[in-house]
Order: structure tokens, then C-alpha cells, then sequence
């Protein structure tokens, strides 16, 4: 390691600091001991597998909730879990030849928020090295680049579902669509898995079936467009009228439809993922505001404030004599809850459900599907529902809930319509 010698950094009391693996160090030469320079090496290690950007994170998160714990800003300090390995192993000399990776996760405390965040990343970890093939992911790449491509370059949603409502065959249109981006993900990557023998269960073909069946039948349903007309003769009542059920029957009947499976199967299938567990919600809600300034800033994109808000007060202002704030809640809440049904779907059905027979295997076809969900909409939620639907599903798996799903899917849902609503009305 070097070691820079100076008469300023680091600040009293601390002798020496650790950046990237070089070693600052307030004195003159030789003011380091052996056993300091062990000290400062073993923060070098942590740094390293922590690929250098987490470690200043879980350093000062844990510094910062150790003071708000104890009001001692030293006492802080030692209390650091980093700190901690490196304090107790720092004259042991050989210490890094027999040292385990992540050894410092050992001195976190149960239930605090960086042993939550170390166990949550662990999961990922986990799961990676559990599913990871190169071909395997190759493959799935392909299928993203070439799914991106298609609609940013040639609109495939305006050519294989958009006129299908014209024609009436959406729900037809879209439950193929989503059925053949399932079994070309999942078939090919279950065979590259070496896992063959899990074609040989009669539900891995049956039962994905009937969900995208499912879901496209309740993403392709227009039939409530004439008995919204048939209510009312003002268009922009009738308009209303068709905003608010293009969501509320497609999640009523999603919803409905998913506990009516689970009961046809006698409880083995069904909506999975609605439980008890907290595990990790914490997390899920600082990723959420961590990605707030994000969305924030993407909110002022010219295709952001076309698609968004959903709500288009524009074109149903006054319907039925209503304030523009009467008319919000009721869409907004239709809305939200199609949300509970894409997690219920998607997290629940298609992962928890679908894992009792491919298991870690449900996640891939599960991404690309949702992807698919995604088609006509803004080019950054398209790219941006692979990685979200990869993560959630791998902690859906893992956990077996779907709160984290719904906490972020949900959040960023209404988070989307409340800065679309802001622009308009500003």
C-alpha cells in the first residue's frame, strides 16, 4: 500500500485514513506501527470487495446511526462494524491469509439498518451466483436489445397490439404476444440451466398459459367502452367514464381471476407473495427515495409529460359537475389498484407461484413478459421495467412476499401521476 505522510490530514484524533487503498497519515515517517498499517490494509480488503463505492456508504450510514444511538461521536466511531474487524485483527500480521470475505457483516448488529442492508444485497448475490450461466444471460440480453429496438426504432406496440382494439381481437392480440415472450424465454434458459427435466411437468406449460391469458385478456378488454357511452350521452363524461373502468376491470378481473385459480388448484398456485412478512421494507423504501431525485428530473422530459399524468384533466374537466380534485381521486384509486394486480401477477403468480416448479428459473421469462407489459410506453419505463421486474423478482423469490413490489411499483406509479398532475396544473 503507499502511504503519504503529512502534517494536516486526517483531523485530530485520527492518525491515519484509508482512500481507495492508499493511506494518508498526519506525521512523519514511521509514525505508522505495524499493526496501524495492518489496521489500515484490512479497510483496504473491505474496500475492495465492497467494490470501493459501498464501503464510504455503509461507513458513514453506520457512523451517523450510531450517533444518533449513543450522542458520542467516538463512541460512534468504534461502534462501526468496519472499524470493528479491523480494530480486533490488527496485530494479528497474517490476518488477511486466513481471512473470510465480508468478514466485518459478522460484527453488525441483528435488526439494524446496514445488517438489513448487507442481508438485502446478500440476497441478490445469492441469487445471481445461483442462476448466472454466460449463455444463459447472453441470450436474455439479446432478447431486451431486440425487444428496445423494435419499439424505439420500428413502434411495435402501433403494429401488433394498438390495432387490434380496432378490430376487437386485443384480448386474443395481446395474451399471444405475452405467451410466446414467455415460453421463448423460458424454454430456451431452463435447457442452457441444464434443468430439461422441468419441461417434463405438465404445468410449466399449462399454468403460464393460463396467466398471460389472464393478463392479456384483462390488458386487451374494451368492451366496457360502450357501456361507459351507454351511461351518458357527454363525451366528456363518457371519456371519464372510460378512463376510470380501463383500469378497474382489468384489475378487478386479474385479481379476481388469480384467487379463482388459486381455488381450482386447491391452494398449490394462485396469489402467492400476500403475507405478514416485513423482511426488508426499510430498504425498499430508501431505494424508493434514493430514486426520487431520478424521477424527478425525468418528469421534465418532453415524452414523460406526454405520457403523464394518466389522468388527462384536460379532456374530462367538469364531467358531471365534479371539482377537478373529485374527479382525481376516484381514477387515481382504480389506478393504484391495477398496480396491486400487475404485482400480483407478475411477483406473485408468475415467481412465488411458478417457482414450485421451475424454481429460480420462474424469474427470466417473468422480466421478459413484463417487458412486454411495458410496449407504448416512455423509452426510459421500457428499459427501466427490466431491471426493476429483475430485482423485484429476485427478492419476491427470495422473500417470499410482495411488499417490496408494491411499495416501489405502486410509489413510483402515483409518484409519476402526482409530478404529471403538478406540471399541468402549474
Amino acid at each position: 500500500m503507499r502511504i503519504i505522510y503529512n502534517k494536516f490530514y486526517p483531523f485530530k484524533p485520527f492518525l491515519a485514513q484509508n482512500f481507495l487503498g492508499i493511506i494518508f497519515c498526519r506525521g512523519k515517517k514511521g509514525s505508522l506501527k505495524p499493526h496501524d498499517i495492518n489496521h489500515e490494509y484490512i479497510h483496504t480488503l473491505q474496500q475492495k470487495e465492497l467494490l470501493y463505492i459501498g464501503f464510504p456508504i455503509i461507513y458513514y450510514l453506520e457512523w451517523l446511526l450510531n450517533f444518533l444511538k449513543c450522542h458520542n461521536i467516538m463512541q460512534a466511531y468504534y461502534d462501526i462494524s468496519l472499524e470493528k474487524e479491523a480494530y480486533d485483527n490488527e496485530r494479528d500480521l497474517n490476518y488477511q491469509q486466513h481471512r473470510k470475505h465480508f468478514q466485518w457483516t459478522k460484527y453488525l448488529k441483528e435488526g439494524s439498518l446496514p445488517k438489513e442492508i448487507v442481508d438485502f444485497a446478500n440476497e441478490i448475490r445469492l441469487f445471481i451466483k445461483e442462476d448466472f450461466s454466460l449463455c444463459k444471460y447472453l441470450y436474455i440480453l439479446l432478447l431486451i436489445t431486440l425487444i428496445i429496438i423494435g419499439q424505439v426504432e420500428f413502434n411495435i406496440y402501433d403494429i401488433l397490439i394498438k390495432p387490434s382494439y380496432e378490430n376487437h381481437t386485443s384480448m386474443l392480440r395481446i395474451s399471444m404476444v405475452y405467451a410466446f415472450a414467455y415460453y421463448l424465454t423460458m424454454i430456451p434458459t431452463v435447457l442452457m440451466s441444464h434443468e430439461g427435466k422441468r419441461l417434463r411437468q405438465w404445468q410449466v406449460w399449462v399454468f403460464p398459459l393460463l396467466l398471460v391469458t389472464i393478463d392479456g385478456s384483462g390488458q386487451g378488454f374494451s368492451e366496457y367502452v360502450d357501456w361507459c357511452q351507454s351511461l351518458t350521452n357527454i363525451p366528456i363524461e363518457q371519456e371519464y367514464l372510460q378512463l376510470v373502468s380501463s383500469y378497474l376491470f382489468r384489475s378487478v378481473g386479474i385479481l379476481t381471476h388469480l384467487i379463482l385459480f388459486r381455488g381450482f388448484t386447491s391452494g398449490e398456485f394462485g396469489l402467492y407473495g400476500v403475507n405478514r412478512s416485513t423482511k426488508y421494507l426499510r430498504i425498499y423504501g430508501i431505494i424508493f427515495l434514493l430514486l426520487l431525485p431520478i424521477f424527478i428530473v425525468v418528469s421534465f422530459t418532453p415524452q414523460f409529460m406526454e405520457f403523464y399524468p394518466r389522468m388527462t384533466i384536460n379532456q374530462v374537466s367538469g364531467s358531471f359537475g365534479l371539482s377537478d380534485a373529485l374527479l382525481i381521486l376516484p381514477f387515481e384509486t382504480c389506478y393504484a389498484n391495477d398496480f396491486l394486480a400487475v404485482e400480483s401477477m407478475f411477483r406473485g403468480a408468475m415467481v412465488i407461484g411458478l417457482s414450485r416448479w421451475l424454481g429460480a428459473r420462474a424469474i427470466l421469462p417473468m422480466i421478459i413478459t413484463y417487458m412486454c407489459v411495458h410496449l407504448g410506453k416512455p423509452d426510459l419505463e421500457l428499459c427501466s421495467s427490466v431491471f426493476g421486474g429483475y430485482i423485484l423478482g429476485i427478492l419476491a423469490y427470495r422473500t417470499h412476499h410482495l411488499w417490496g413490489g408494491i411499495i416501489i411499483h405502486l410509489g413510483i406509479a402515483l409518484l409519476f401521476e402526482a409530478l404529471g398532475l403538478l406540471h399541468y396544473f402549474l
